[in-house]
């Protein structure tokens, strides 16, 4: 009989990387010393893998929809506190989109995929959202907070400065009321370091006013005091802030990335508080590659992975890796548009709109405008000719700003009401675009101010000395027909590409697929002379410009590597590929959590915002971004 030990330590060592990295995991350690040594292969190869899927983008989301009817279910929230302790994840408080806050506390178990409401005992905190939950041995602490106003029109809502412990193994809550600590405060950033929790920034309610802040305050974990470092006054300072994100760097160095500033002040900076000395000191680190970054670092989820920080946020209209991809895909097609810049006379002739008024009466209007502005400058012509032979040209300078504008446009004698000449010449004044295909004798037309000799189909803005352009107006099936011909270049070049990046990845059945795309691409052929035959066979289109789904987040990778450098200290923002995102990620999700687990990411929660800014949806769906499993 055939036992799973009897299996080579590669097929061993594959089954268990099935399994949860987490508590079901951790039990097959205590089988034998070979599934000891085992288990700990796969746990550290899941940490490399999620660290080179990070830097190779190989990444994938999943949700999980597999839990339990029986299992009780978390009510959907946004700025809830949530942290990782062992093989569970902690979710405290938050808000709904009816005013509500919740003061309930949640674990989510992490092998069995499932909720569990712990039975809590003790000091509960108070309904809020916007607080801190950070990990200290077996205890949770949980700092400040605020709560939606009784009084919406009349009141603002309420900053909390509570500072509670809740025990794990006990199940119990515990409030400290300590004479000295910050001001009631949300949107802050904390941080566990040497037995201490260290709180940066945040949204405070002082004793004056509301308002931002940058300070600094440590709480000693060991006796529960808050103190206040001191720092440097000399060195520079972050700004004040909330929302940002902060992590440790080693035990005396912390980052502070990003941040709100206040209205339409969205930071992006980073700053490195160095904490090896008594005195503290601020220093402020260039960030590389700025145009890579995400449009907001202070709403949107940001977590740490070693040297690594995944932030996910929408793409913005101006992102830079948008318009680089634009650039790359569509370098081919201008290639062959320059090269195709004539249209053969032939396919303009042969598709030339029909000259019945009935079926298109626009051209028949230019056709009109057309005409009587080249009888009204012939007539001005004949009449100007005498004159230019007796009198000199008039200088630019001297021209009477009172003359009619008919005059300027060609017309001698009219005035500025309306019959006959002059108002095609007004109308031509009001719609200039219909002197771009008359090109008679465009030397005749006199200047105005310092504008230049206008050249032969262009016309420019003299008043400003703009350089002029050169589109002519075309037919409206002139113009289709270049779309289709545009389309069809932009098609075909996508399918280059995509051949050009699966030729690594073929297997020995590609060739039949692509004898069927070929026989299919010349079956179309036939059908329509217009198209082009397929070159390539049928693969997922990559994604372009038009195909990006602006719904969605994406991930943006930010390099924390070179940040204690001695010579260059710096931190780099990664441009990604496919700018950032992936099948099946999650919507524009704010105020949502997002925490390193074992070799996957966990995201939970957030908000939504419609269009219209009045409809808010809130969600309590997990989705895990980890490294596609992959069979050798």
């Amino acid at each position: 009989m055939i036992n799973i030990n009897d299996f080579p330590n590669e097929i061993l060592e594959f089954i268990l990387s099935l399994l949860p990295p987490y508590k079901d995991l951790e039990n097959t350690k205590f089988v034998c010393k070979r599934w000891q040594k085992l288990t700990n292969n796969v746990i550290s190869r899941k940490h490399c893998n999620l660290h080179r899927g990070i830097i190779d983008f190989n990444l994938c989301w999943k949700t999980e929809l597999s839990i339990s009817a029986l299992s009780p279910k978390i009510a959907a929230r946004f700025a809830h506190s949530t942290c990782l302790h062992d093989n569970s994840m902690y979710v405290f408080g938050g808000a709904s989109s009816t005013n509500t806050t919740f003061n309930d506390l949640w674990r989510f178990d992490l092998s069995k995929r499932e909720w569990i409401r712990p039975v809590s005992m003790g000091s509960y905190p108070s309904p809020k959202a916007g607080a801190t939950l950070v990990v200290h041995g077996d205890s949770l602490i949980l700092f400040g907070g605020w709560r939606h106003s009784m009084n919406p029109p009349f009141q603002m809502c309420t900053l909390f400065d509570e500072l509670h412990s809740y025990d794990i193994k006990e199940n119990r809550w515990s409030i400290y009321n300590l004479p000295f600590g910050p001001p009631p405060t949300t949107g802050h950033s904390t941080t566990v370091q040497n037995n201490s929790m260290i709180i940066f920034g945040g949204y405070q309610n002082t004793c004056e006013t509301h308002g931002t802040s940058n300070d600094v305050w440590l709480l000693e974990l060991d006796k529960m005091v808050w103190r206040k470092p001191i720092i440097a006054e000399t060195s520079a300072k972050p700004v004040p802030r909330y929302g940002q994100f902060q992590t440790a760097i080693d035990d005396k160095h912390l980052l502070i990335l990003g941040g709100n500033g206040g209205p339409n002040n969205k930071l992006n900076d980073a700053w490195i508080l160095d904490m090896s000395s008594d005195v503290w000191r601020w220093k402020n680190i260039p960030v590389k590659n700025k145009k890579l970054t995400a449009t907001h670092m202070w709403y949107y989820p940001v977590c740490n992975v070693g040297e690594k920080i995944i932030t996910l946020a929408p793409i913005s209209a101006n992102n830079f890796q948008y318009s680089n991809i634009a650039v790359q895909l569509f370098s081919n097609v201008n290639r062959i548009g320059e090269n195709n810049q004539q249209m053969p006379q032939q396919m303009h002739q042969q598709h030339q709109p029909a000259a019945n008024p009935a079926i298109n009466p626009r051209n028949r209007l230019f056709d009109n405008n057309r005409r009587e502005i080249n009888d009204n400058r012939n007539v001005n012509r004949q009449q100007q000719q005498p004159q230019q032979q007796q009198q000199p040209p008039q200088p630019a300078a001297q021209i009477n700003p009172n003359h009619n504008a008919d005059n300027i446009n060609g017309n001698v004698g009219q005035g500025g009401g309306g019959g006959g000449p002059s108002s095609s010449g007004s109308r031509f004044q009001r719609n200039p675009h219909l002197f771009r295909n008359v090109t008679d004798d465009d030397h005749m037309l006199p200047k105005r101010f310092s504008q230049q000799n206008i050249e032969q189909g262009q016309l420019g803005m003299a008043a400003f000395q703009v350089q002029p352009s050169n589109n002519p107006i075309v037919s409206p099936r002139e113009r289709q027909l270049e779309r289709l011909r545009r389309m069809e270049e932009k098609i075909s070049a996508m399918r280059r590409i995509s051949n050009e990046n699966g030729e690594s990845s073929r297997t020995s059945g590609a060739s039949t697929s692509q004898s069927s795309a070929v026989n299919l691409g010349a079956s179309s052929s036939n059908s329509n002379n217009n198209e082009r035959p397929s070159t390539s066979s049928a693969r997922a289109v990559p994604t372009t410009p038009k195909l990006i789904n602006r719904n969605s987040l994406a991930i943006f990778v930010c390099d924390i590597s070179n940040i204690l450098s001695p010579t260059d200290p710096c931190i780099e923002w990664v441009e990604t590929k496919s700018c950032g995102i992936l099948a099946g990620a999650p919507e524009k999700f704010t105020f949502a959590t997002f925490v390193n687990g074992v070799g996957e990411l966990i995201m939970f929660g957030g908000l939504i915002t419609n269009s219209n800014y009045n409809d808010f949806e809130v969600s309590n769906t997990i989705h895990f971004l980890t490294v596609p499993t992959t069979v050798v």
